[in-house]
């Protein structure tokens, strides 16, 4: 086995810790995270190869594995080199090894014992003498685990190696912006002219002039002129400017059919009133359609994607449907295409399919924000168009973008995203799902971010 130790093969690294204190890359760093000019270097991979090996809990769940596949994958994407990945429960020593977690391999565990909830760490032991190096990835919490592997891939961004007394510490932070809105299920976020506005089952709009997502927020009332025909399930409202005026998609029961189904309303402000143009339901009469979204394909083509709910299909699973829309978008100019199941995720425990969101990445993959359950709760899943087009071929991905398990408080789901006035991306759920003690359905941001043609949590910026 080649040796992983090289004297001075790379100039100082800058490493940042991967949370909301992160420096600039240009910013003076604290001592403890930069080593002297003359250290040795730990040389991660080389040519395609690492004498590196992962040691984690193969057993844990989805969330936690996807987190620890983000190591692996860092080492293919990056260097073209595999790292393999070896249960904790296997007692083999390694002359090179990432531990990750693992309460059984006694320097883990006593850095483990060191940190508090919130804390992670991560922290090189390299003994020359006998020629072993470990990298040890410790934390205590999902936002902490989060962090942790945030804070690796980081530091060695770009780096093939790093000093060996690497020694970086943190606490995860408060890194969701909760919104100072008692109860809104279904958040729809548009920020315009410097101000918020954020709409929500019920119809009701909210407005924050603060410049601050965590600022006060006032409640406008409901903005809409209730349709005639529209006796409840007032849901899930998102809006959308388009040729200078601001579109609403939403969702009601009709006394018509006695069915959910998708309408669009329009208004020349986003304050409302916003008025109905598609004379009724716009989705299929005889079904139960909800939380239609609007999207605008590359050919200018406007669509509505929308949920076929559970409740009208012919085996009680939902589907995500979509189609063309009028120029004017008040009626479809296509039939409803069938996009994927809700039972063809793996992650998926129910047969729900619920608050789906465009988003094309900048490699030009689209994707789409759907919510399920998962073993933890409500969540929010990316599916994936493998064509790259509405009708697809829609995939699955394997990580979510949010369940409980990641943060091990609430639940929450029904996502969108939206562009802050800052210039940062977030995404908007109400969390939890179902009211919990005193607690209620709140609007809560996430700051998120696109890497390698996903969308994953930006810690390195915090909430706003």
């Amino acid at each position: 086995m080649k040796r992983s130790i090289f004297p001075a093969l790379l100039a100082l690294l800058f490493l940042v810790s991967g949370c909301a204190s992160s420096p600039p890359p240009d910013a003076d760093l604290p001592a403890e995270t930069s080593a002297p000019a003359d250290s040795q270097k730990i040389v991660l991979a080389r040519d395609g190869e690492t004498d590196f090996v992962m040691i984690c809990d193969l057993g844990v769940d989805d969330a936690v594995r996807a987190d620890y596949n983000r190591i692996r994958d860092a080492f293919r994407d990056r260097w073209g080199a595999e790292l393999p990945v070896v249960d904790c429960g296997i007692r083999d020593e390694h002359d090179c090894e990432i531990i990750v977690a693992a309460r059984n391999r006694p320097e883990c565990a006593a850095l483990m014992k060191e940190l508090s909830q919130g804390d992670y760490a991560v922290s090189v032991l390299h003994d020359p003498d006998a020629g072993k190096t470990k990298i040890l990835i410790a934390y205590k919490g999902g936002f902490a685990r989060m962090c942790a592997v945030e804070t690796f891939l980081d530091a060695f961004d770009g780096k093939t190696a790093v000093p060996e007394t690497l020694d970086l510490r943190g606490h995860a932070g408060d890194c969701i912006v909760e919104s100072t809105i008692r109860q809104l299920r279904d958040p729809c976020i548009l920020a315009e002219d410097g101000t918020y506005y954020a709409y929500g089952t019920g119809w009701h709009c909210y407005r924050n002039t603060s410049g601050s997502l965590a600022g006060p927020w006032t409640d406008l009332g409901v903005v809409v002129d209730v349709p005639e025909h529209a006796v409840g399930c007032h849901w899930a409202p998102e809006v959308h400017r388009y040729n200078g005026k601001y579109y609403m998609f939403t969702t009601y029961l009709s006394d018509e059919n006695n069915h959910r189904g998708c309408v669009i309303l329009v208004s020349d402000t986003p304050e409302g009133p916003f008025r109905e143009i598609t004379n009724g339901h716009v989705t299929p009469k005889t079904w139960d359609a909800i939380d239609g979204t609007f999207y605008v394909d590359p050919d200018g083509q406007p669509w509505m994607v929308f949920v076929h709910e559970w409740t009208s299909t012919d085996d009680g699973v939902g589907r995500m449907a979509a189609a063309k829309l009028s120029d004017d978008l008040t009626h479809f100019v296509s039939e409803p295409v069938e996009l994927f199941r809700a039972d063809d995720a793996k992650w998926a425990k129910n047969g729900v399919t619920d608050g789906c969101w465009m988003y094309r990445t900048a490699d030009g993959q689209l994707l789409m924000l759907w919510s399920n359950w998962d073993s933890a709760g409500y969540c929010v899943g990316i599916a994936r168009s493998a064509g790259g087009a509405v009708e697809g071929p829609w995939t699955q991905d394997e990580r979510l973008l949010y369940s409980k398990s990641m943060t091990g408080t609430y639940d929450g789901g029904h996502g969108m995203l939206f562009t802050a006035l800052d210039g940062k991306m977030y995404l908007s759920i109400h969390s939890p799902n179902s009211p919990a003690g005193d607690r209620m359905e709140v609007p809560i941001f996430v700051p998120v971010r696109e890497e390698n043609g996903t969308l994953v949590w930006d810690l390195r910026t915090g909430g706003r």
